[in-house]
């Protein structure tokens, strides 16, 4: 199966780099009671990979002649590890730390099931992870659900056709439009940690769904708005001078958000298939409701479904016109310092069994300083925050999200007294306009 244009993107990212885990995503779950027996993980991925056949897919080939196909010696040995972690090292650093230990290999898929105990008595970590070519943050759910489910995917098929040439007209001038915006320099939002040895530091904050579901009844957004929303409050609040309020026309901190473009096709759980939504986080916005109001503005459907029109083209492009495009434009994506921020959403539909939370493991491209990725699920709303041990205190922006919720929530009942029976807004409708 050929690769997409995504696909390439990543790889492209990822060659030369001196720790090619910074592009593994995935997601992890404390589990209670005592790891299970290497025996058991063999047998479980033996039986499951019959019902997803793509986990059993690897890279073949290079350049233009880069292909997905079967492994014909997959063997589930490969794809489980075990890491004993020391007491008192928190198991959402552990996880970071095990992925750069011990690399994916590329002569196999490029994902594997690694177990983290020792930590604590009553509980383990279970965490899944896959080089971002292999798959994207949808793919890796889907592949998890597979896994710890009931959850079947199909074998992965070509796509229907290839486009003649780059996208044209509307759909080009806005990817153009949008590669401007994410090009630019960000505004200085963190301090630099010169000592700091080399790294990735891994923080998470699970919020309760309850005051998400008031705040976008009352006002009409979404999750996802809201959790962006609470982004721009915390890095606001956490780094004051970088937004200062006599500045009339303040910098903009503009994060790449990761739109998915599967659809009922793409079940498959195979190969890179993102768009890149530019959106500016509203942190010189004293007001919370004014910086939610911001979000929604530059998150409508309409602009992502014009998005994911121009995207989609882009994906069509063959192999050779894409890595042609992407060696061209990487250099302007990826220079200047590390300062970029990035920020994504995805939605849970699916609780581990037995599971006591979960987080993700999101990526931290070059020439970014941090991610900080939104996992919306029944009961809780997680922030995993993923960033260069050059930031200093990166912990205290991520604790800082608990803060910008409750003001949040109050700043909404300001507005909204009278909540939606009163005059408020309904959910789903446009309170915010």
């Amino acid at each position: 199966m050929p690769l997409t244009f995504g696909d390439h993107y990543q790889l492209c990212l990822g060659a030369g780099m001196a720790d090619d885990s910074r592009l593994h995503v995935g997601g992890g779950a404390r589990m209670a009671g005592p790891p299970p027996a290497p025996e058991e993980l063999h047998e479980l991925i033996a039986v499951k990979v019959t019902r997803a056949p793509v986990l059993t897919y690897r890279l073949t080939g290079a350049g233009r002649r880069a292909r997905w196909a079967p492994d014909p010696a997959f063997d589930p040995v490969h794809h489980v590890e075990y890491h004993r972690v020391p007491r008192g090292l928190s198991p959402h650093q552990a996880a970071v730390e095990a992925m750069a230990s011990r690399p994916l290999s590329r002569e196999r898929p490029l994902w594997s099931l690694m177990v983290l105990h020792g930590y604590a008595d009553d509980e383990h970590l279970l965490c899944y992870r896959a080089h971002h070519a292999f798959q994207d943050g949808v793919a890796g759910l889907s592949a998890i659900r597979a896994l710890t489910g009931d959850e079947t995917l199909p074998p992965p098929a070509p796509d229907p056709g290839a486009a003649s040439g780059l996208p044209k007209g509307a759909a080009a001038r806005g990817l153009l439009a949008d590669l401007v915006q994410l090009t630019g320099t960000p505004p200085r939002w963190h301090v630099s940690c010169a000592t700091s040895t080399p790294g990735r530091r891994l923080h998470v904050v699970d919020l309760d769904i309850a005051p998400f579901h008031d705040i976008a009844r009352d006002t009409g957004a979404s999750i996802a708005q809201i959790g962006i929303a609470l982004v721009a409050g915390a890095l606001r609040a956490w780094s004051p001078r970088a937004w200062p309020p006599s500045h009339r026309r303040p910098r903009k901190m503009v994060v790449a958000l990761p739109v998915s473009l599967r659809g009922r096709r793409h079940h498959s759980a195979l190969g890179n298939h993102v768009a890149f939504l530019p959106v500016a986080l509203p942190c010189a916005e004293p007001s919370p409701v004014g910086r939610l109001r911001r979000v929604v503005e530059q998150t409508t459907v309409d602009r992502i479904i014009r998005l994911r029109r121009a995207a989609r083209e882009m994906y069509r492009i063959p192999a050779g016109p894409a890595r042609t495009v992407l060696q061209l434009a990487l250099p302007f994506f990826l220079r200047g310092p590390g300062r970029r921020l990035d920020v994504s959403v995805v939605r849970r539909t699916q609780e581990f069994p037995s599971g006591r939370d979960m987080f993700t493991l999101p990526p931290l491209a070059p020439g970014s300083a941090g991610m900080i990725a939104i996992l919306h699920g029944d009961s809780a709303v997680s922030f995993s925050g993923v960033f260069d041990t050059s930031v200093s205190h990166s912990e205290r922006l991520v604790a800082l999200l608990r803060q910008a919720l409750a003001e949040l929530e109050a700043d909404v009942r300001n507005h909204f007294p009278a909540g939606p029976a009163g005059g408020g807004a309904r959910r789903g409708s446009p309170g915010l306009h």
